[in-house]
């Protein structure tokens, strides 16, 4: 399970109060002292079926027993992924390696701006004391950095829902319009007997209103339903919780409701404003309902299709781009590449030349296994994302400074193990070696971008680059290829690599080339890390396969979810359209009759009937071109290598959806070439 860690003064900042026992306090924050844990309220949930005497039980941590002193309320949600928190204590800090995140109330009238501006030169001073880690700053707000990241998504597929939503209302008001003209002479029949318009308006009304309420119902059990069908192919920090949320049923009554206001007033107006003496007529009957309403179903049936191309062309734009990222040069090979974090605790470790020589020897010991071809530490994995990414500031030694801010660039200690277990390609001079340790000459790889930038025109391999907050400058001894470390459509900008031995980190990742199963290379890990050091903790095994397909992950949902609702929507307008066509051949048999009888062919029968569909279909693309324009800009942030007008989708989107509409208009427009003269001149006679 995840472990989030937190200092004393963290969740009273948050404003955040225990649903049971106590949070943790300053003397939790003293190394071998922070043994207390809260849980979170579905993790109290799930494993202790919300039993209120937890207080007080033991809960093994990486093989260290803690004391379960509270349960956070329900509605904490700070970090999704994280089920138990413990304090922050001092050798923590020291763990985690590159980064922590901090969290402060500004106080009245103080911007973020201020904020930012009175944080970096206490990390340029940082940056300048020789042998201390590389320090930057990013300050933003914590409602930006816990929602912002997820607010178009959130924007476009709530959009997409309402826009779904609208084109059932607009399906379903015209089912009940046409059930409406076919009822038009029982309702001529309950004026003529008394009735008075506001009693006819009712009755549809209320009628309108069961089926919405049944709908709704019956929505809220599919969304019961289809979430745990959701968590079945979305990722877990997608989902915001173990069920629905409590404001889900409220939010499907008053949809239900306003859903029965929209489809049922059209149709109940339209019932209060027949001519009883018109529709009682015999030689009318027939043929009235569909001149009074063809131009109010024509135009929800554009409606429709309108809303339908929206999604679709958002559906096509998060595909191409999948496939886009898929062509991406990864700069490594992640087949067969198992990962894991190792921690080296540093009431064990204190001083990083012991660490980096139990990490050199646990690396040797991996190597020697039959079936690991290749094994070694990284302090950062590709797609590491922007937050996890440490950079450095640097210049060319020997060179004039650069004026104004100087350039940085990633900043990873890895060992030469790594490169090959992950298959980054040596291009040029060599990778580290087991000397190049603190006490030789500090020396750096760097990748094929940064030496294209920095060192153009020269050979790389021997430059001396300053890193600032090192003493003397590293020589560059390699060029390694590029590799993306913060994002998978993010190019790469250039990295610097340096020794273990020069720059041990007490948090790594370890990469390991194996075709051994993976139970199989599970236990061996497990095995020789404990041979290692018993205190070396190993967390988070996966293929490095996942680490990949995680970075196309929002992506991939998105693309998913419309997908979804694309084929949802096209299915709701393609009924649309041939209910109101068939609706057309059925109220217009005895004019078709006439027209066959007069002359008419059956192709031009089929004509007349196919033009009217197609007109509708025409004019609902046009209309739903600028929705769609609209949702591509919202997704613009999200696409690769495709603009957010790609031709291919906004030509290609329209054109499956207009085929759609041709299929939905033939059946009608066939079933108006079969209509015998004789049996519709017969009708209502």
């Amino acid at each position: 399970m995840a472990v989030g860690r937190g200092s004393a003064g963290l969740m009273p900042l948050l404003g955040i109060r225990p649903a049971l026992g106590r949070l943790w306090g300053p003397e939790g924050e003293v190394p071998g002292r922070d043994r207390e844990v809260v849980l979170t309220h579905s993790l109290w949930q799930r494993l202790y079926g919300a039993d209120p005497s937890v207080l007080g039980q033991s809960l093994l941590l990486d093989d260290v027993s803690h004391v379960i002193v509270g349960v956070l309320p329900e509605s904490f949600h700070f970090e999704l992924e994280v089920e138990v928190w413990k304090p922050l204590a001092l050798d923590a800090l020291r763990d985690r390696g590159n980064l922590l995140r901090v969290v402060g109330r500004l106080r009245p009238g103080v911007s973020v701006e201020q904020a930012r501006a009175e944080l970096l030169p206490l990390t340029l001073n940082a940056e300048s004391i020789p042998g201390e880690p590389r320090v930057g700053v990013s300050v933003e707000p914590l409602h930006a950095y816990s929602v912002e990241q997820s607010r178009t998504q959130l924007q476009v597929v709530t959009g997409v829902a309402v826009l779904l939503l609208l084109l059932g209302c607009a399906n379903l008001t015209n089912l009940l319009l046409a059930r409406g003209s076919a009822r038009m002479h029982e309702l001529a029949v309950r004026i003529a007997l008394g009735a008075t318009r506001l009693q006819l308006v009712r009755q549809v009304f209320v009628e309108s209103a069961v089926r919405a309420a049944f709908g709704g119902g019956g929505g809220l059990l599919l969304a019961l339903w289809g979430r745990g069908l959701l968590q079945t192919f979305v990722p877990p920090q997608f989902m915001s919780g173990p069920g629905v949320a409590p404001f889900v049923p409220g939010l499907t009554v008053a949809v239900s409701l306003v859903t029965a206001v929209l489809v049922g007033l059209l149709p109940a107006l339209h019932a209060s404003r027949g001519d009883a003496r018109a529709v009682l007529a015999p030689v009318t009957r027939g043929v009235r309902g569909a001149t009074s309403l063809g131009w109010t179903r024509s135009a929800l049936v554009v409606v429709q299709l309108s809303l339908a191309l929206v999604p679709l062309v958002g559906s096509g734009l998060m595909l191409r781009t999948l496939w886009k990222l898929q062509a991406v040069p990864l700069g490594f090979e992640p087949r067969q590449v198992t990962v894991a974090e190792v921690f080296f605790p540093m009431e064990t470790f204190p001083d990083e030349a012991r660490a980096a020589a139990v990490a050199q020897a646990l690396t040797a010991r991996l190597e020697a296994l039959s079936g690991v071809d290749a094994a070694g530490f990284t302090g950062a994995l590709p797609f590491s994302g922007e937050v996890w990414r440490e950079t450095a500031g640097f210049h060319v030694a020997g060179a004039p400074p650069p004026s104004g801010t100087p350039p940085r660039a990633g900043y990873v200690a890895a060992s030469a193990g790594a490169f090959r277990a992950m298959g980054i390609a040596l291009k040029q001079g060599r990778l580290m070696e087991a000397g190049d340790t603190a006490g030789h000459p500090p020396v750096v790889v760097v990748s094929e971008t940064f030496a294209r930038r920095y060192l153009p025109g020269r050979d790389p391999v021997g430059a001396r680059l300053q890193l600032h907050g090192d003493g003397a400058p590293r020589e560059v001894i390699g060029v390694v290829g590029d590799v993306p470390m913060e994002r998978i459509s993010v190019a790469p900008s250039g990295d610097l690599y340096v020794p273990l031995g020069q720059d041990m980190r007490k948090s790594l990742n370890l990469a390991v080339k194996s075709s051994l199963p993976t139970p199989q290379l599970l236990a061996l890990l497990r095995q020789e890390v404990r041979a290692a050091d018993p205190n070396l903790r190993l967390l988070n095994v996966r293929p490095l396969d996942s680490v990949v397909e995680a970075s196309a992950d929002r992506v991939r949902v998105m693309g998913g979810l419309l997908t979804a609702f694309a084929l949802l929507g096209v299915v709701l307008a393609s009924v649309g359209l041939y209910g109101l066509l068939a609706f057309w051949v059925m109220q217009r048999t005895r004019e078709l009759g006439i027209r066959s009888a007069l002359g008419a062919t059956p192709r031009g029968l089929l004509r007349l009937v196919m033009f009217q569909g197609l007109r509708l279909a025409g004019l609902g693309l046009t209309v739903g071109l600028v929705g769609a324009g609209l949702l591509a800009h919202a997704l613009s942030a999200m696409l690769y290598g495709i603009t957010p007008r790609d031709p291919v989708i906004f030509v290609g989107a329209p054109v499956l959806l207009f085929l759609t509409a041709l299929a939905a208009s033939w059946f009608p427009a066939v079933a108006a070439t079969r209509v015998s003269p004789a049996e519709a001149l017969r009708q209502d006679t």
